[in-house]
């Protein structure tokens, strides 16, 4: 029986990637490119996030350091080196693994509100360090600017400042990145994740190494976080400040909880409300943030499991009951 319930949810999860990247391949032609485009990033960096989060139990408050690192050392690199967006996107993701290890090392034994403040400080230092000290590199409050034409050199040339090229080359990062993630929480690595997360003292007590498995989760999330940002830097042509803030790490994380925590498809759906959300009453100016929070209450008091989180839940207890009615027949 535990057999074959395996071998179902398996096969489930297979459904939920293919009709994740069916969902990035199909949206824009529903939806704006530009819009879809950000979709897919930001969904890049929730899914980053929640592997953290929703999957491993540790609360970051300051993830926007990983995808602001990513986006300016793309940047960076592409700008004042001469690298092709594929080396930028490399430099981001070295950058990505870098700083987690240095906050890994700091903090990583930490437990609760300590680590949360520990990623926030330092997301903070280094949005003060790219607006004043590192001003000749980052261009301060204007961000990073100047960018030079962005396309992939092949045997013939993509203009990646064409919507559509631009949309199936980010397109093609992150789905990489989704299967990767998906192999990470499917491994016996993830299961040990989900462990932690669940019942770290029991965990510990199986003799398991928790600090070096939070460690290496914590590498991953930064990875793919920065990632994202290298591929928001390709998809603006510039770097903002506002990357780096501490705005950023809130709105990851209320887009995480909307699409459900303990979910591999949630944080893309909760994206995807947010953003469409954002689009839709930005028209109201400055009171498209109140309209948004009003709608983001709701939604959690309907879903208080988050969107997908609730409806899964639902789902499973309803045939988690057919099944002992089956039994019992």
């Amino acid at each position: 029986m535990a057999e074959k319930e395996k071998t179902s949810n398996t096969r489930s999860g297979n459904r939920i990637v293919w009709i994740t990247l069916l969902f990035f391949l199909v949206i824009p032609h529903i939806i704006s490119i530009p819009l879809a485009t950000e979709i897919m990033i930001y969904g890049l960096f929730a899914m980053g996030f929640n592997l953290l989060l929703g999957y491993t139990g540790i609360l970051s408050f300051g993830h926007a350091a990983y995808f602001g690192i990513g986006c300016y050392g793309c940047g960076i690199a592409v700008r004042d080196f001469g690298f092709s967006i594929w080396e930028g996107l490399l430099v981001s993701i070295i950058l990505g693994i870098l700083l987690a290890s240095i906050i890994g090392a700091i903090s990583i034994k930490k437990r609760g509100v300590y680590f949360a403040m520990i990623s926030m400080a330092v997301a903070q230092m280094l949005y003060f360090l790219a607006l004043s000290p590192l001003k000749k590199w980052t261009g301060g409050e204007d961000g990073l600017k100047f960018i030079p034409k962005l396309s992939l050199q092949f045997p013939f040339q993509v203009d990646l400042q064409s919507p559509f090229p631009l949309y199936y080359f980010v397109y093609f990062v992150v789905g990489l990145s989704i299967l990767a993630i998906w192999r990470i929480l499917n491994s016996p690595f993830g299961r040990l994740l989900q462990a932690i997360r669940e019942n770290e003292e029991r965990t510990i007590a199986s003799g398991y190494n928790v600090t070096m498995a939070k460690f290496v989760s914590l590498v991953f999330s930064g990875l793919f976080s920065a990632l994202a940002g290298g591929l928001f830097f390709v998809y603006l042509g510039y770097g903002p400040l506002t990357t780096l803030f501490w705005l950023t790490s809130g709105t990851i994380l209320l887009m995480t909880i909307l699409g459900g925590m303990h979910t591999f498809i949630g944080p893309v759906v909760g994206v995807a409300v947010f953003l469409f959300a954002q689009n839709k009453f930005s028209w109201i100016m400055d009171r498209w943030q109140l309209v948004v929070g009003v709608l983001f209450i709701a939604l959690i008091l309907i879903f208080p499991e988050g969107i997908v989180g609730t409806i899964k839940s639902k789902y499973l207890g309803r045939r988690t009951q057919s099944q002992e009615i089956e039994e019992a027949e």
